[in-house]
């Protein structure tokens, strides 16, 4: 028996390897974003009227959240993405080439018309990290709307500043009339494929559902049938939301993030591999109502900042999980590089936190604030300048001098936005008792209100914010005070 045990010994070193002792290979990450989805859209949130069966299946097997942040609009969004930092540092507060109204009542500061690389060097942390990059779909943060368009800049080299190996071809609208959501799902799994053998960040940027809407016909029938209408014009009314075309576009979005899933599955990559799904701001209030909370897409009420957020890692995260601490998009630049063990860029000021331990399950931030700091009209989507912040569960807006009253008001078109009042205004709510922003407690708290007030201030000065000035060429005799000082698009 003895002659055996050095045999015995040896075999069982070379298990050990495999088993203990070795560290885990760094996860793949998989950021799938949906573009104008509000925080209720979806099965995970409660909606019974839409079919997300692989949306529920993320929630099921991973973690909800449910006090998940971004910022009102998808530049800005985007911007604190890919840099780790308040769009008040960046500069990039507003949607890339917004006109700013000619005869408001303030002028906005100039925002930032793209991030250069320096900036937004996410995939360029992640690249020299080990990882693969990859993206498809919409970019919206420097130079042009979509990725494709920008492929060839440069002999190629565009993206590659931006520490993106490979960039997809699909553009916004396609053949199948669906937003390319199926073109940016093919780019993305052939990208998966490629680069299953090492860590891969692969993110999938969704125009959907963006209006105007594309999502397959057999699919409008199905909820034409249920019962839901069939909207007749690119922009749902307000009165008849949401849609038989909404649900449907939401349908194919989930349909899409199947196959993703499905991949993973296939290459046996799903146990080490976060897949993350969220939304770059709240819904638009023409295609979905946010109650019970209030506002929508380009408002800095929870309506439209808080968005739908699920993760799913099933080598850490528990599965059917949830969590209701408040995080932001900024968080992801410090978590994706704690994940990658990444050397983070020495000249660039992270305002995130890493939440890893919100994932697995073994603490949280020390962080307690949130803030945004919008100083810029978006008076389509009924907000003045104004910078907001959250602390615990207080949170309080502050109008730089004006602010638009939509009590009654029903926003079905631009321009129909509400009476504007003139006058600095701060407001003020208790989220826990009052999460509808129903009731403003200002004069009720007023050393709450000065705490957050000062806490407000503080971040203004860290980040050096900018702010609006008073605009001499605004009259209140002038009824399109509001108008856009080029033509210009819709903000995204």
């Amino acid at each position: 028996m003895l002659c055996f045990a050095p045999l015995l010994l040896l075999a069982a070193a070379s298990i050990l390897p495999s088993s203990v002792g070795v560290a885990a290979p760094p996860p793949n990450i998989v950021f799938i974003l949906a573009d104008d989805l509000g925080w209720n859209g979806i099965g995970p949130y409660g909606n019974k009227d839409v079919s997300t069966p692989h949306l529920d299946r993320l929630a099921r097997e991973g973690m909800t959240f449910h006090r998940a942040y971004a910022e009102p609009q998808c530049s800005p969004t985007r911007g604190a993405f890919f840099s780790g930092q308040w769009p008040a540092r960046t500069g990039m507060f507003a949607v890339t080439h917004e006109m700013d109204p000619f005869a408001a009542p303030l002028t906005p500061p100039p925002h930032s018309m793209g991030l250069p690389p320096v900036t937004a060097s996410l995939a360029l942390m992640l690249r020299a990290a080990g990882y693969a990059t990859g993206l498809s779909g919409k970019w919206h943060i420097a130079d042009n709307y979509n990725a494709a368009a920008l492929r060839a800049r440069d002999g190629g080299r565009y993206f590659d500043r931006y520490g993106f190996d490979f960039v997809g071809a699909a553009a916004n609208g396609s053949p199948e009339k669906d937003k390319s959501t199926a073109g940016i799902t093919d780019d993305m799994l052939g990208f998966i494929e490629a680069n299953r053998a090492r860590p891969f960040f692969a993110y999938l940027a969704h125009h959907a559902p963006h209006a105007t809407l594309e999502p397959p016909k057999a699919l409008v029938e199905k909820y034409v049938a249920r019962g839901h209408r069939k909207s007749s014009t690119p922009l749902t009314a307000y009165r008849e939301r949401p849609t038989a075309d909404y649900y449907a576009t939401l349908e194919h979005l989930d349909t899409q993030i199947g196959r993703v899933l499905a991949k993973l599955d296939e290459f046996g990559l799903t146990q080490n591999t976060l897949v993350i799904f969220s939304s770059d701001n709240g819904g638009l209030n023409r295609m979905a109502d946010m109650a019970p909370l209030r506002g929508a897409k380009g408002m800095t009420y929870e309506g439209g900042v808080r968005v739908p957020l699920l993760a799913r890692w099933p080598a850490r995260i528990k599965p059917a999980s949830s969590n209701a601490v408040p995080v932001h998009f900024v968080d992801w630049y410090p978590t994706f590089a704690a994940l990658a063990e990444a050397k983070l860029p020495a000249a660039q000021k992270l305002d995130g936190e890493n939440i890893l331990p919100l994932l697995d399950g073994t603490g949280r931030p020390a962080r307690d604030t949130l803030w945004w700091h919008t100083p810029t009209y978006t008076t389509p989507f009924a907000r003045t300048p104004c910078s907001t912040i959250l602390r615990d569960d207080w949170k309080l807006i502050h109008y730089f001098g004006d602010f638009l009253d939509v009590t009654g008001a029903v926003p079905e078109n631009e321009g129909a936005f509400g009476k504007l009042v003139l006058g600095a205004r701060t407001e003020l709510y208790h989220l826990v008792t009052d999460p509808g922003e129903t009731t403003d407690v200002a004069a009720k708290n007023p050393a709450k209100a000065a705490e957050l007030m000062a806490a407000l201030k503080n971040l203004w000065a860290d980040t050096g914010a900018t702010f609006p000035k008073t605009n001499l060429a605004y009259r209140p005799d002038n009824p399109n005070w509001w108008k856009r000082a080029a033509a210009s698009k819709s903000p995204d």
